[in-house]
């Protein structure tokens, strides 16, 4: 997700994949300051056929994501991983993409 010139991200897949993948992100000069919300094994993945996605032009999006915005000036880092995890997860069920 991108919002108010900040990114949120949820990486799955296998551990050291996913660790090398943190890696990469965190030494890019692109990117600003990198915050890791949460790392926790899980059962299954939530966007097993998604690669990477933009979603979220409705009117409806729009609405809602100036109130997360506006409620946290979107600082993902006030934001747990759950949270951030279940509003892409919702997002992409909402938008039909593949997540699980």
């Amino acid at each position: 997700m991108f919002n108010a010139g900040c990114f949120a991200q949820v990486l799955e897949g296998p551990l050291d994949s996913v660790e090398a993948a943190v890696e990469r992100i965190q030494q890019d000069e692109r990117y600003g300051e990198v915050s890791l919300l949460a790392r926790e094994p899980i059962a299954g993945r939530t966007f097993p056929n998604w690669a990477m996605g933009f979603v979220g032009l409705s009117d409806a999006d729009a609405s809602r994501f100036a109130d997360i915005s506006r409620a946290s000036e979107f600082d993902p880092s006030r934001f747990s991983g759950d949270r951030l995890h279940a509003i892409l997860r919702d997002l992409a069920i909402e938008e039909g993409c593949s997540a699980a």
